[in-house]
């Protein structure tokens, strides 16, 4: 597959006019707001409308073409990064081990403020982008980047991404306009998959758009990861244990293993998903489109070891997971074993009657 540009190197955006045209609106009525929270669900576009948003901006005109345009100097800049009025924050992982929360320092915050208050004229363009926000701000860098909203330089917008609205500090999201982003409908978000990807089998980009629902940069990157792959290896892992506990440990570790190169968040995604389709599945509602070979079948056979109800504890497990690996600053490998082990000994006889299954 061909790679797509990056979210502030890409010209197209699809299914979110309405957004663009309310940001366009409130600029145009003289009194535009001057810091806006994108949301929405992970890769449904909210970076690549901030990177328009942000060219418009820099731009002076909320209809330059320079939006558009790869062969606009300013579109390239802002692709780079090398615009000099332009600041792009985003939380970097703490310490070695993906998975972990990752955080805003304060001190980056300060930094890239007081940059952009000491940029060129007052009251010209800046743009400060601040990506996967969520609860990456500690209380100093909270305290740093409130400072700044409440008494903004003139000229300055404040584009703010975050996935999860709530875990944002009530201070910060009081001060911002909100842009939600919705997943697209399966046949505009189609439409762009087809477009963005054009190289793909159609066979496959069926099941990416069954995966991704309606989040087109969710399904490049589970093309890009190979996602579909993973899951059909999770199958094959759980079926080769078949419930015996030995069995069932070996591919806990093997899955493991894989979680510990694919980062926490790539295996918890696998894991909902698994979980989710098998609750649906054993609810009497299978998925309408398989995303590996036999997977209805294979669902059923997984659905009937596990039950309703133990698919419902496994989830809430697996949802605990990222809350407890950062309290307790745990390896993230260590505490998904248990739910594997648990999950690949589905249907495994009660160890009074088993005989040599270890």
């Amino acid at each position: 597959m061909s790679t797509p540009p990056e979210p502030l190197a890409n010209p197209r955006l699809f299914g979110h006019a309405a957004a663009e045209l309310r940001f366009a609106r409130a600029w145009r009525a003289g009194r535009p707001p001057h810091a806006w929270l994108l949301t929405g669900p992970r890769g449904v576009g909210k970076t690549t409308l901030a990177g328009r948003l942000a060219r418009r901006w820099l731009a002076g005109d909320p209809d330059h073409p320079a939006a558009l345009d790869p062969a606009q100097p300013i579109f390239r800049q802002v692709a780079s990064g090398a615009h000099p009025d332009l600041v792009r924050l985003a939380p970097r992982h703490k310490g070695l081990v993906k998975g972990k929360r990752a955080e805003l320092a304060a001190e980056e915050v300060r930094e890239a403020l007081a940059a952009l208050q000491r940029t060129g004229l007052a009251g010209h363009s800046r743009v400060c982008l601040i990506e996967d926000t969520d609860d990456a701000l500690n209380e100093e860098g909270e305290n740093a980047l409130l400072k700044l909203l409440e008494e903004p330089p003139a000229g300055l917008l404040f584009l703010i991404v975050a996935q999860r609205p709530g875990l944002l500090p009530a201070t910060i999201a009081s001060r911002c306009a909100r842009l939600p982003l919705r997943p697209l409908p399966e046949p505009e978000f189609a439409r762009a998959l087809a477009a963005l990807a054009p190289d793909l089998p159609e066979e496959r980009r069926v099941r990416l758009v069954e995966l991704a629902r309606g989040c087109p940069g969710r399904a490049l990157e589970a093309e890009r990861s190979g996602w579909l792959d993973a899951y059909a290896g999770l199958f094959d892992e759980l079926e080769r244990a078949g419930g015996r506990l030995g069995a069932a440990l070996a591919a806990a570790d093997r899955l493991a293993e894989r979680a510990r190169e694919a980062g926490l968040e790539a295996a918890r995604d696998l894991l909902a998903t698994f979980l989710h389709r098998c609750a649906r599945t054993v609810a009497g509602r299978p998925p309408r489109i398989e995303l590996v070979p036999n997977e209805v079948e294979r669902l059923a056979a997984r659905a009937r070891a596990l039950g309703l109800d133990r698919c419902g504890a496994l989830w809430e497990k697996l949802a605990a997971l990222a809350v407890s690996v950062e309290a307790l600053n745990l390896d993230p490998v260590q505490a998904l074993l248990p739910l594997l082990r648990e999950l690949g000994g589905a249907g495994a006889e009660p160890a009074a009657s088993r005989s040599g299954a270890e």
